[in-house]
C-alpha cells in the first residue's frame, strides 16, 4: 500500500486530506511544517509527499530542493493557495510530479495522486529540458485600442484596465490572467499550444508536458471567474493533448483583432 505524507501548516486542510487519504484506502500521515516533514521522511519510507508551499519555518521549495537529493524516488505533488509561475518553474526543475493550487476539489487531487504513483519513472522519461527565460513579453500583442471587447449580451471586457463588466458583475483579472485572454481573444477560435502561450505571456520557453501542468491551475482559476458571466464557462476550452481555445459566440463591437 503506498504510503503518503501531508505538509500543511493549515490544520483544517491537512486533517481533511487525511481523512480524504485514508478513505480511498491510502497508508497516509500528516505534519505541521518542513521541518516536521523532513524528519519524518528519516523514520518512514514514503512514496509521495503532499507539500504546501508557504509554511512557518521551512517553505515548500526549501523541503523540496533538500528532498530531490536526498529522496531522488519519492514523488511530489505541490498543493498550494500561494503558487506562482516562478515556483511552478523551479518546483519543475525539481521534478515535482504535479502543481495544484487551492482550492481544488478531492477528485482532481486523488487523479494526479493515482497518477503519480503509476508513473514508474515520469521524470526520466519527458525528454524536455526547460530553457532559460526570454524578454518576449505578451504586452506586445496588446496595444492601443486593440484593448476592448463588447459582448452582444452586455459583457464588457477591458483588458488595459483587467476588468469583465456585466450588470452589477465587475470581475477583475491579475496581470497575468490578462494577458492569457488577450492573446486566447486575439486568437480567437484558434488552438494555441500550451509551450506556445506559456512563452507568450510569460516569457518562458518549456515543453510541452512542463507548460500544460503550469496553466492548468491557472486556466482553472480564470475559469472560476469566467464561470460569474453568462456562458463565461463555457468560452475557454482545453484540447487534450494541444492546449486552448477560446470561442465567444456572441461577439459584437469588439475592436481587439
Amino acid at each position: 500500500m503506498p504510503r503518503i505524507l501531508i505538509v500543511d501548516d493549515e490544520d483544517a486542510a491537512r486533517v481533511t486530506l487525511l481523512r480524504i487519504l485514508q478513505l480511498e484506502g491510502f497508508d497516509a500521515d500528516g505534519v505541521e511544517n518542513g521541518t516536521a516533514a523532513l524528519q519524518a521522511l528519516t523514520r518512514l519510507n514514503y512514496d509521495l509527499m503532499l507539500l504546501d508551499l508557504r509554511m512557518p519555518d521551512l517553505s515548500g521549495i526549501q523541503v523540496l530542493e533538500e528532498t530531490a537529493i536526498k529522496y531522488p524516488r519519492l514523488k511530489v505533488i505541490i498543493l498550494t493557495a500561494h503558487g506562482s509561475f516562478e515556483t511552478a518553474v523551479h518546483a519543475l526543475r525539481l521534478k515535482v510530479a504535479d502543481y495544484l493550487l487551492k482550492p481544488v476539489s478531492p477528485e482532481v487531487i486523488l487523479n494526479s495522486i493515482r497518477k503519480a504513483l503509476q508513473d514508474v519513472e515520469p521524470n526520466q522519461s519527458r525528454g524536455v529540458v526547460l530553457e532559460q527565460r526570454l524578454d518576449y513579453q505578451a504586452d506586445s500583442v496588446l496595444t492601443g485600442e486593440n484593448t476592448l471587447l463588447r459582448l452582444s449580451n452586455g459583457v464588457q471586457i477591458d483588458l488595459m484596465r483587467r476588468v469583465i463588466s456585466w450588470n452589477e458583475i465587475t470581475i477583475h483579472l491579475t496581470p497575468n490572467e490578462g494577458k492569457l485572454l488577450g492573446v486566447l481573444l486575439t486568437n480567437h477560435a484558434v488552438v494555441m499550444r500550451h509551450q506556445d502561450l506559456v512563452r507568450m505571456v510569460y516569457g518562458y520557453r518549456l515543453g510541452a508536458e512542463e507548460s500544460a501542468k503550469i496553466l492548468r491551475p491557472i486556466f482553472s482559476r480564470l475559469n472560476r471567474k469566467l464561470a460569474n458571466l453568462p456562458g463565461g464557462d463555457q468560452w475557454i476550452r482545453n484540447v487534450r493533448g494541444s492546449g486552448y481555445v477560446l470561442e465567444i459566440e456572441e461577439r459584437e463591437s469588439g475592436v481587439i483583432r
